[in-house]
C-alpha cells in the first residue's frame, strides 16, 4: 500500500528531511505558508534556497526539500504543495488540511500519515487537529534540546499516541 506523508513546513528543513527519510514514504504533500517569505521557498525554490545557520550566519545552503530526498517524479508541485495565506489563521490551516486529508482518503489504497513538527504554532496545530479529526497517525520529529531556541542534533521521527480520541 503506497504510503502518503503530510508536512507542515517550517523555518527549519532539517526535521521535515529527517522525518522523509525516517517514514519512507511513497508521496509527500507540504502544507506551507505562501508569500514573499513563506515557508514555500523550501519546497518549490530555486537554486539552494534551505539554509543552515549558526546564529544569523549562513554556513551552507542546500536544494529544496523534495530535491535533498530525492523525490524526484513522485513531487508534483501542483498536487504535492498546499499553500497556507495566513499560517496564524486556524480556520483557514485546519480548512486546507482537511480538505486535502479528505481528498486522500478517497482513495482507500492509500496509507495517510502526518507530520507536524514544522510551521507555525497554528499550522501544526491545525495539522494535528485534523489528523485526529481523521484518524490518521500522527508522527513528529524531535531530539534534544540543548537550548530553547531550536533543536540543534540527533533527530528522530516517532509516533504519537492519540488513543484519547
Amino acid at each position: 500500500m503506497p504510503k502518503i506523508l503530510i508536512v507542515t513546513v517550517g523555518g527549519s528543513f532539517q526535521p521535515i528531511t529527517t522525518s522523509i527519510r525516517s517514514l519512507q514514504p511513497n508521496r509527500v504533500v507540504f502544507i506551507a505558508s505562501d508569500g514573499e517569505k513563506g515557508s514555500k521557498s523550501q519546497v518549490i525554490g530555486e537554486g539552494t534556497p534551505c539554509e543552515i545557520r549558526r546564529g544569523a550566519e549562513v554556513i551552507e545552503r542546500l536544494p529544496n526539500i523534495p530535491t535533498q530526498v530525492g523525490l524526484g517524479d513522485n513531487f508534483q508541485s501542483d498536487r504535492d504543495l498546499i499553500l497556507i495565506q495566513n499560517p496564524d489563521d486556524l480556520a483557514e490551516c485546519y480548512r486546507k488540511i482537511k480538505a486535502c486529508i479528505e481528498v486522500l482518503l478517497s482513495d482507500n489504497s492509500n496509507e495517510i500519515v502526518a507530520d507536524y513538527t514544522g510551521g507555525t504554532k497554528t499550522l501544526s496545530a491545525s495539522m494535528v487537529l485534523t489528523a485526529v479529526d481523521c484518524k490518521i497517525p500522527l508522527y513528529i520529529t524531535i531530539a534534544t534540546r540543548d537550548n530553547l531556541i531550536k533543536v540543534e542534533k540527533g533527530e528522530m521521527t516517532q509516533l504519537i499516541d492519540t488513543s484519547f480520541r
